[in-house]
């Protein structure tokens, strides 16, 4: 037991190693890690102390260990749904409220929506544009689960567009808790709601594009917490049996 036990805490040794060494841009996405008899012979451990800290860093979706001829282990970027479902079995255990994510959700977007009008460049206008050009495509064409994909996306551009890479993963994070909940209320909405948010979209853009940072962070917040308000609106309608089953 003595023996497994130092060994568990030399394998996380070694996978601070590795993980310094990918953070510090060492090791780059998509590298493949020197082999096992070089890393054993680095860190001065045993071959399993070793595959231990692969683990480790495997589980934190830092490496992918390919078996077999050719393979071995590859700097991977970890995947934010791994990242996301340990945060919202935490926020669950906090008895975390929908009102709660959403507040901070209002607290962060708009921000990096001021953050883009500041300093964007033709790239980001252009995906916010394609965005909003699906959103406005499936309003006209009344295809709720193209809307819902599409609005999804329009929060997604900003948030990962917005010039601040803590709160934009943070952003990432709480967007992908809540998702789900606003597909399932665009699937109940209408046309004509459809269509007016498309429209506040695009009014996001030009205020972007005009770099008008105070207005875009306003209207943002406005356009978020109309959206939540309809959403809920909508699912309480679905909760309680009031809504009609939305048109395959």
């Amino acid at each position: 037991m003595e023996m497994n036990a130092k060994g568990r805490k030399t394998g996380e040794t070694v996978a601070a190693g590795i993980r310094r060494r990918i953070a510090t841009g060492d090791l780059q996405i998509g590298d493949r890690l020197p082999t096992e008899e070089e890393l054993t012979e680095s860190f001065g451990i045993a071959r399993t102390t070793l595959r231990e800290g692969l683990r480790i860093l495997e589980s934190q979706g830092l490496i992918e260990i390919k078996r077999g001829r050719g393979g071995g282990a590859i700097v991977t970027m970890p995947d934010l749904d791994r990242l996301a479902e340990p945060l919202a079995v935490m926020l669950q255990l906090r008895r975390t409220t929908s009102a709660d994510l959403d507040e901070a959700r209002r607290l962060i977007e708009p921000q990096l929506a001021s953050w883009l009008a500041k300093n964007h460049t033709e790239d980001d206008l252009a995906a916010l544009r394609a965005a909003v050009g699906a959103a406005t495509a499936a309003a006209d064409t009344n295809d709720r689960e193209a809307f819902g994909f599409a609005a999804g996306q329009m929060h997604s551009t900003i948030i990962e567009r917005g010039g601040n890479n803590t709160l934009s993963v943070i952003s990432q994070l709480l967007h992908k808790l809540v998702i789900d909940r606003y597909t399932t209320a665009a699937m109940y909405s209408d046309q004509a709601l459809m269509r007016r948010a498309a429209r506040s979209y695009w009014k996001l853009v030009d205020l972007i594009t005009d770099g008008d940072a105070e207005r875009a962070s306003t209207h943002w917040e406005q356009q978020m917490a109309w959206v939540l308000a309809e959403s809920e609106d909508r699912l309480l309608d679905v909760y309680e049996g009031r809504a009609e089953t939305p048109p395959r």
